[in-house]
């Protein structure tokens, strides 16, 4: 019913009250649609995180993982667009970090490789080997570099063998020279009888015991780089 001039007028009991035309009393369209977000388009309400950003993001905080994180980060990124999922944050995130971590992984990696395929072992060494010797510290001890024969080169390994009992003794007693010399090859005595020629011995102790690797190695005695085998 309306007033008398047209318009709407207080209901009567029982009547539902005046609702203007195409609202609802309920927030719905009378058609049948779902109510409007009070956000509006975009709203961040309701929006399920991304569950591969999360994992990139965990992932490229571990040194070993942070590869497959970087990968994650970067689906993640394409997941969380355009507002579509949320924590794009984390997508983000794990792209930085596992960029970094991947490049600090392939950097150790590659430094022990390098080291691992650059460096002589004293349970392996051969003798006729050419060495460059980087020795540690005041002891014995050192790190022995490969070196082509025919390019510069610091030494010459001429022994390589573990102590025995007696060779501690004669260490202890006389040096290198009283372990090295008369285990000596032929060839290599005479070029150290012949004089120019230092006699040093690697191990890896502050003091040999018997049954430790060693070697013995050749060097100028004028301390310059050797160019050619010793012949």
């Amino acid at each position: 019913m309306s007033g008398p001039w047209g318009g709407p007028h207080d209901p009567e009991p029982g009547e539902p009250p005046y609702q203007p035309y195409g609202t609802s009393p309920y927030g719905t369209s009378p058609y049948g649609g779902a109510p409007a977000s009070p956000y509006g388009p975009g709203s961040p309400v309701g929006r399920r995180t991304d569950p591969v950003s999360i994992t990139g993001f965990v992932l490229s905080l571990l040194c070993c993982t942070s590869v497959v994180g970087l990968i994650l980060g970067i689906v993640g990124l394409s997941r969380t667009k355009d507002g579509v999922r949320a924590g794009r944050w984390a997508a983000v995130s794990a792209i930085a970090i596992g960029a970094v971590g991947t490049l600090a992984f392939v950097g150790v990696v590659g430094f022990f490789t390098w080291f691992g395929t650059s460096t002589v072992l004293l349970s392996s060494a051969d003798v006729g080997q050419c060495v460059d010797v980087d020795e540690v510290g005041s002891d014995k001890d050192a790190t022995l570099f490969k070196k082509d024969c025919d390019e510069p080169h610091e030494a010459e390994i001429v022994v390589a063998g573990d102590f025995s009992s007696d060779q501690v003794e004669a260490y202890e007693n006389g040096g290198p020279a009283d372990v090295c010399e008369v285990l000596l090859g032929q060839e290599y005595a005479e070029a150290f009888g012949a004089g120019g020629y230092a006699l040093d011995i690697v191990f890896e102790a502050s003091e040999p015991e018997s049954g430790d690797d060693f070697i013995c190695y050749l060097e100028r005695a004028d301390g310059d780089d050797l160019d050619r085998p010793i012949d």
